[in-house]
């Protein structure tokens, strides 16, 4: 029955927190297996070479940021599947890499606080883009009330269709973990 409310609790609160996650206590393995499956459904449109692998490397990344920044790793998962579709090469006029990344933004004081950054070149690589990207979303949740407010923060912009798009992901990573998948 406690297991019942709460897969109730978390499929229908659309408003998780980082207290609230799944992942953490589903473990790293668990968590790497179902982050990967939806980022690798992320890349399917672009034909990608080797999704699985990417996909898991691109986890293991998102699990590290995680424990560094403690932001819930399912979160950062759908921001990459709607920003950037696991596209590592992804860019816009001022967004880069799998976190789209506001070069115009950020990119004056990345290397203040990530000092191996220190050009977009940089930020491109995998490790370095989720980090950046982690501690961004997590700098963004401080001062935000809810999950949404946060990831408009990020976004720098109230796009409600691609925040709707992150929190089903969540929910549905959620609902995995929950089911044991």
């Amino acid at each position: 029955m406690a297991l019942c409310a709460l897969f109730l609790l978390v499929f229908f609160a659309s408003e998780l927190r980082a207290e609230e996650f799944l992942a953490a206590s589903l473990g790293r393995r668990d968590s790497i297996r179902i982050m990967s499956r939806e980022l690798a459904s992320a890349m399917k449109p672009w034909r990608i070479r080797n999704p699985i692998r990417k996909s898991t490397e691109y986890a293991r990344h998102i699990w590290d940021a995680h424990e560094i920044y403690s932001v819930d790793p399912f979160l950062i998962t759908a921001l990459i599947c709607v920003e950037s579709e696991g596209r590592i090469d992804a860019r816009t006029h001022t967004r880069v890499g799998l976190m789209q990344i506001s070069v115009q933004d950020n990119m004056q004081w990345i290397p203040n606080h990530f000092p191996h950054i220190k050009t977009v070149k940089d930020l491109m690589k995998l490790r370095n883009n989720v980090m950046v990207g982690t501690f961004i979303l997590s700098t963004a949740m401080q001062g935000t009330r809810t999950t949404r407010q946060a990831l408009y923060k990020y976004l720098d912009r109230e796009d409600e269709k691609q925040v709707d798009k992150m929190i089903d992901i969540v929910k549905r990573m959620n609902t995995a973990a929950l089911a044991g998948i």
